[in-house]
């Protein structure tokens, strides 16, 4: 049976669903510091992600217009801003495993910076 990479095949109902990951946020620079990610799910069309940074949650959510290479969308605190923009670049293993760089701005403020995402497929 065909697999896409990035969906896990629900054996009990034959159904492809979208893979849920973990892992750690890294900031700029020397990816020094590291964050928790909570909870993402990344499809051809869209990441969907929630971290913890400081004891605040922050959640992503962008789209794809390319199959899944690169996506744009916003991210906030507790929930996207429309002000605080991110540009995303995914890599994708056969596990299900994803690498994510990313460039983000915050319109308002006129932060910038960039970011990667290292997640794994979470155990049960």
């Amino acid at each position: 049976m065909f697999q896409k990479k990035w969906t896990r095949i629900d054996r009990g109902k034959g159904v492809a669903r979208p893979m849920k990951l973990a892992g750690e946020k890294h900031d700029s620079l020397q990816w020094q510091q590291s964050h928790r990610v909570e909870e993402a799910i990344v499809t051809p069309e869209r990441i969907a992600l929630d971290w913890i940074e400081n004891g605040v949650r922050y959640h992503l959510l962008a789209h794809s217009h390319d199959n899944g290479l690169s996506y744009q969308g916003n991210y906030g605190m507790f929930r996207p801003e429309e002000d605080w923009v991110a540009e995303l670049t995914c890599y994708t293993a056969v596990d299900g495993s994803a690498i994510l760089f990313c460039d983000w701005h915050e319109k308002d403020s006129g932060r910038a910076g960039s970011c990667m995402y290292r997640l794994k497929p979470r155990t049960a």
